[in-house]
């Protein structure tokens, strides 16, 4: 590989390829053997900086959270245009039979979930989807109410509520342990609605409406996802964070081409990096920009996103707790945006609850 620079709405469905469809791309691809990961090429933009260390630690990641080593021969990664819905409908799934998975790169951590516990089997949608979207590098809100787990043994996955999904599957993990999880995820391997209560009981020891009525008991309305905070961190000066918005696709921060849904959409880069509060407070962020972009703040240590802002120009007050925070930064014209953010705080101290 050349050098260290390897040169909208959420489509949640675990879509399998079929022998109608076929799983392989009708010409040759330029692939990119990675660790444990082998990615084919769709499309003519660089590939940025970032990206493939990225796809790579993502997958690490996962091995370690779940302790199930990467399967063997690696997952094949189709990173492609719209093209893409010619090999699967839904935009975004997995293969189980060949190891392969088919996503933009939007989708990518939820659907590589998929390819990698694929090696276990095939459950229903509540724990295959509920365990994909748990373990995703990104945060999802949960509905201020309990779903009852036994509605949501679904058949169609457009009929399940992801979030309270993977609010139920944390709970179990929780409860149970990660080895426990993988277990009866492969012990539910297509098995049915009606025989999924007996395989629970048998695999966890514990009746499924026993744990149901546990958990809606206990329930309380946190995010979902596991967001990755494995990133350069920006060193303060004098109480001030200072990111310059300027990016280009071979700086080794920056993830992408981030390619849309559709041919029309401009891809996009994103650029990664930490800021440590140390205390908590009122914060001021400012930003000047030459073209719009859009700005994400989400918590490490808790589950709480902090901020979100999408324009050419903010001045805004946030309250933060003291911790690490992902910042998110995409410009709508990557190479030639010019302008900076600034964190500066704490401005004052929050009001005693």
């Amino acid at each position: 590989m050349p050098g260290k620079v390897r040169t909208f709405l959420h489509v949640l469905g675990l879509g399998i390829c079929g022998a109608v469809l076929g799983c392989e791309p009708d010409a040759p691809l330029p692939d990119y053997p990675l660790d444990g990961i082998t990615v084919y090429i769709g499309f003519d933009e660089p590939v940025c900086g970032g990206t493939f260390d990225w796809i790579e630690a993502r997958l690490r990641w996962l091995e370690a959270e779940t302790g199930l080593p990467a399967a063997a021969p690696p997952i094949s990664y189709y990173w492609l245009r719209e093209d893409v819905y010619d090999h699967c409908p839904t935009g975004a799934c997995a293969s189980r039979s060949d190891n392969t998975i088919y996503t933009p790169l939007e989708l990518f951590s939820h659907e590589l979930v998929h390819g990698h516990l694929a090696q276990l089997g095939l459950p229903r949608p509540w724990l295959a989807e509920g365990m994909a979207q748990m373990l995703e590098d990104t945060r999802w809100d949960v509905p201020d109410s309990p779903v009852t787990p036994s509605t949501m043994l679904v058949t169609k996955v457009l009929d399940l509520n992801y979030p309270s999904a993977a609010s139920f599957v944390r709970y179990l993990r929780d409860r149970f342990g990660m080895p426990a999880l993988l277990e009866l995820y492969a012990a539910l391997d297509h098995v049915d609605a009606q025989a999924t209560p007996d395989v629970f009981l048998e695999t966890l020891g514990e009746a499924w409406d026993v744990v149901e009525d546990d958990y809606l008991a206990a329930y309380t309305p946190t995010y979902v996802g596991s967001i990755n905070c494995d990133f350069p961190e920006l060193e303060p000066e004098a109480g001030t964070w200072t990111f310059p918005i300027t990016s280009s696709c071979e700086d080794a921060g920056s993830i992408g081409p981030f390619l849309g849904w559709i041919d029309t959409d401009s891809p996009r880069i994103e650029r990664y990096v930490i800021v440590d509060i140390p205390e908590a407070g009122i914060y001021s962020l400012s930003m000047t920009s030459s073209a719009t972009v859009s700005i994400e703040i989400i918590a490490c240590d808790e589950p709480l996103r902090s901020y979100s802002g999408y324009d050419t120009r903010l001045d805004q007050q946030i309250e933060f707790v003291p911790g690490r925070k992902r910042l998110v930064v995409s410009p709508d014209i990557a190479d030639e945006t010019v302008g900076e953010i600034v964190i500066r705080g704490p401005l004052t101290m929050p009001a005693p609850p």
